[in-house]
């Protein structure tokens, strides 16, 4: 099995000097629970209930059932706890930031008609997802090195190829960046029959790994809603997307004799996209509404830049260095899965609400693609295929309580499936010089909140979230060795304000 992925590796990563892979791809796909104080307090399962922007957001249908004009902005604070564990030596990190999560605008406009009654129009703006995070890790006495996975990646590379030159680049050549950069700053060593080893296989390691990620992922929403009769909704959104991410990683690996080794990353994507969601709301009695929509893939176009370093230290190799090329960029394409979200509600009367929500995300439809003509990416594309599930689910439960005409309390739960298959979780790959990923863990929401009316037309909503998650770290791919991953654990707790208007 592992020789069928070397060959598979292989294929792929010299393919290209310095592509996307499906950890890429799967950082850049995901949001977070998003939407109104409100919203979110109900677990985030407005998909059949709208009147509130995380119902549009869910399903646009939801548009249609505002019966005014309404602007509201929303507010938020988060502090999240990392802790890492790595051969049973644990790290632990705190962080909190203040965020705008989104501002939004609905128009009312009544048509005088019995059955077309209502064409309403929504601007939103939100943040759908946050990058930032900081987080280390460090273990001891392990038996394999980042060395021995760029020996392994190396085999069969002409160590002639790897000198630059005046009529050669290595890095322009095919060859795995990765490969070129650990030969030039003296990580790997040559062998008979174009075979490379790693440094020091007879002795354990201690390494160490020090990430820090920032960004968002961000939407500009335009969207249309009408009301038919008052027995079905429908609307539809077109939204704007903008990605910011950038991350900066340190690894460190000490030898039990003595010496030590490192490689430092810096990497940031920018880019946009449009993606396009339709949506419909029946509600066949007042009890009762029933909602089905869909989100289209989210088409980007994405730019990166990079830089990798790496020092050496051992015998008699002092200081020494190496860096891939300044200002190196790839220009690419992707598109995200599409999903479908069929939700179901129940209205109590004037005292009780409770909605839910299944989501399913094709990751299947996951596609990479160049900026030009041929694809550099189809043998990713396949392996993407093979490594996640063709859909994950998506469940989000709420219930609101009208205490008094001004006073709600609210509570919900959100679940957010993990799409890899568990046979692929120690067999991913990387593609460029970060060596470092994280297999992502399932997502529980936890969440409750309060609404209250100062006026018929002034109100404020306050949340809190709690969110866990926990993922498996590797420090460098495992698949050619038998070393350990670690845990990272995340505990987030979130304060939303929403403040809105009604006129």
């Amino acid at each position: 099995m592992k020789r069928n992925l070397f060959v598979l590796i292989a294929i792929f990563v010299c393919a290209c000097s310095f592509a996307q892979g499906e950890i890429d791809a799967l950082r850049l796909s995901g949001t977070d629970l998003q939407g109104t104080a409100r919203g979110q307090a109900m677990g985030g399962a407005f998909g059949a209930l709208g009147g509130d922007v995380t119902g549009i957001l869910i399903n646009p249908a939801g548009l249609g059932v505002y019966r005014s004009s309404e602007v509201n902005a929303t507010l938020s604070v988060a502090s999240t706890n990392i802790k890492t564990n790595w051969n049973g030596s644990t790290e632990t990190q705190d962080r909190s930031k203040f965020n705008f999560d989104n501002i939004s605008y609905v128009g009312y406009f009544p048509t005088g008609n019995d059955k077309c009654r209502t064409i309403n129009f929504g601007f939103t703006y939100n943040r759908l997802k946050n990058f930032d995070r900081k987080y280390s890790a460090s273990a001891t006495g392990l038996n394999s090195s980042l060395t021995d996975y760029i020996a392994k990646i190396t085999n069969g590379v002409y160590y002639e190829d790897l000198y630059s030159n005046e009529n050669s680049d290595p890095y322009d050549s095919g060859i795995p960046w990765l490969s070129v950069l650990g030969w030039d700053g003296y990580l790997i060593n040559d062998t008979d029959d174009y075979e490379y080893s790693g440094l020091f296989s007879d002795e354990s390691t201690n390494p160490s790994l020090r990430v820090s990620e920032r960004g968002r992922i961000e939407s500009y929403d335009f969207s249309l809603g009408t009301n038919i009769s008052d027995v079905l909704y429908l609307g539809a959104t077109f939204s704007i997307m903008d990605i910011s991410y950038h991350l900066y990683s340190s690894f460190d690996e000490k030898y039990e004799l003595g010496g030590s080794i490192g490689l430092d990353n810096d990497l940031e994507t920018q880019g946009d996209g449009i993606q396009l969601k339709v949506g419909a709301i029946w509600r066949p009695i007042d009890a009762l509404r029933i909602g089905v929509a869909y989100h289209s893939p989210t088409w980007y176009s994405l730019t990166d830049y990079y830089q990798g370093n790496t020092y050496a230290d051992y015998e008699d190799i002092h200081n020494k260095t190496a860096r891939t090329p300044d200002g190196a960029y790839t220009n690419y394409r992707f598109h995200t899965p599409d999903s479908w979200v069929f939700s179901v509600a129940g209205i109590l009367g004037t005292k009780a609400v409770v909605s839910l929500d299944y989501e399913l995300k094709n990751y299947s439809g996951m596609y990479l693609n160049e900026d030009y003509a041929g694809n550099r990416y189809s043998e990713t594309n396949k392996f993407m295929d093979k490594a996640f599930n063709s859909t994950a689910s998506t469940i989000r439960a709420g219930l609101e309580y009208r205490f008094t005409p001004q006073l709600s309390g609210r509570v919900g739960y959100s679940w957010m499936q993990n799409p890899y298959k568990e046979s692929y979780k120690d067999q991913l790959l990387i593609s460029g010089t970060i060596p470092h990923y994280t297999v992502e863990g399932d997502v529980n929401y936890f969440t409750a909140g309060i609404g209250y009316r100062f006026t018929p037309q002034f109100y404020v909503d306050a949340t809190f979230v709690y969110k866990t998650q926990t993922d498996v770290l590797y420090g460098y791919p495992l698949v050619f060795n038998n070393s350990e991953p670690a845990s990272l654990k995340s505990n987030t707790s979130k304060g939303l304000v929403t403040l809105g208007y009604k006129f």
